[in-house]
């Protein structure tokens, strides 16, 4: 890790964010690079009375912004070589466009959650940027108290398990020294045979590098409330999930828990694109599994 992105708009959500790029790239002896985007979409509201006029007050703001950030770059006490960027592009698309040309190892981003008209700007974009992002990304929420990477937790999904996500989790843990607990879920609708599907996932994870690491199933109607309950049961610095970057109707219908998870946690969610082209490890204990789901086996009352 050498280059971090980190999308800025000064507010809490994003300094908190801020603080946690130069902390790991301390640790990690890594450049920071804080962008600031002053994108501005045009609406009837501002009334211009030239093309030449808006351009005039967009280069304005965008001065005043660079001055802005160029100061509370000066005034920091860090070790870290930080620069700070400022123009006028879509946040998220300026985002996917510096990682690509300029090679950033990983995108740090603050949100604040789901709060409605509360979110500030960076929190609000905070889930596109994970879906969009052409690297992994680490959402930061306000609330999180920045502490060293001792403790990951990694959910895992046994339909959705790939070589190369556990290959970056190895990573992160030989990265922080740091111990995994790898977590599943067990839904109602889940399989039936858990020992042997535990037996079979604990030697997939050994075989992929994954020492030190422990695997816990809870029982939950709702995955994300699991994950949530036992992150701060274990007293996990951080969350490693997967994203599948599912974009339009797929997004809207099927939802995300990797988004889900980012918009409700306390604690920073470092997040990775799974390779759609990738395929995933098959579990024998899953495939030939029989039995009724538990969720059909409940007996409905009526009532006369």
């Amino acid at each position: 890790m050498k280059k971090i992105l980190v999308p800025v708009d000064f507010s809490d959500v994003s300094e908190n964010a801020m603080n946690f790029a130069l902390q790991l790239a301390e640790e990690n002896k890594a450049s920071v690079t804080f962008f600031n985007s002053v994108h501005f979409d045009y609406a009837g509201d501002y009334q211009f009375s030239s093309f030449s006029t808006t351009k005039s007050w967009m280069d304005d703001v965008q001065d005043a912004m660079q001055e802005k950030m160029d100061n509370y770059i000066q005034n920091l006490d860090t070790p870290v070589t930080v620069h700070g960027i400022v123009n006028g592009m879509y946040l998220v698309d300026a985002i996917e466009e510096m990682v690509k040309e300029e090679d950033f190892d990983v995108v740090v981003i603050g949100t604040s959650g789901c709060s409605g008209l509360e979110e500030v700007f960076i929190g609000s974009n905070a889930e596109k940027i994970v879906r969009s992002a052409p690297c992994p990304v680490i959402a930061v929420p306000k609330a999180a108290k920045l502490r060293k990477v001792k403790r990951i937790m990694v959910p895992i999904d046994l339909k959705q398990i790939k070589k190369s996500f556990l290959a970056e989790v190895s990573k992160l843990q030989a990265k922080f020294d740091a111990t995994v607990d790898f977590l599943w879920v067990k839904t109602p609708h889940n399989i039936e045979n858990e020992e042997r599907v535990i037996e079979e996932l604990t030697e997939i994870l050994a075989a992929n590098g994954m020492a030190n690491a422990t695997l816990t199933v809870e029982r939950s109607v709702f995955p994300s409330d699991a994950i949530l309950w036992h992150a701060d049961d274990i007293e996990a610095d951080i969350i490693v999930m997967p994203t599948h970057a599912r974009r339009g109707l797929s997004h809207w219908f099927s939802g995300s828990l990797t988004e889900d998870t980012v918009n409700h946690v306390n604690i920073p969610v470092w997040t990775f694109k799974l390779d759609k082209g990738e395929a995933s490890v098959e579990l024998e204990s899953v495939r030939d599994a029989h039995g009724k789901p538990e969720y059909k086996k409940i007996e409905l009352l009526t009532v006369d």
